[in-house]
């Protein structure tokens, strides 16, 4: 799981020193087209307390589409994330 974090740079500061094995980290790894932080943050992943926003299934689907199809990318490769603006926050906090 730590080397899985590490290749998702997911791992949290307390563990950024450590050296994993790092074979087909290319091959399999995320790529650059985009940053992982503004991923974590639209879908409201925590990397360093590593908790996640609850009901985000509420949000998946219709309104998260209506939402984002507008920022779909033109050679259509997935949403273009340096132009959306939004971040996932629990709507039901108190449930």
């Amino acid at each position: 799981m730590n080397r899985l974090n590490s290749i998702i740079h997911m791992q949290p500061d307390s563990e950024k020193d450590k050296q994993w094995i790092r074979i087909d980290e290319r091959k399999y790894g995320l790529g650059q087209v985009r940053d992982t932080l503004k991923f974590f943050e639209t879908f409201g992943i925590h990397v360093e307390s590593q908790t996640v926003e609850h009901h985000l299934c509420t949000f998946v689907g219709k309104p998260m589409q209506k939402k984002f199809i507008p920022y779909l990318r033109p050679d259509g490769m997935g949403i273009d994330y340096d132009k959306l603006d939004f971040k996932f926050v629990d709507p039901r906090k108190n449930d």
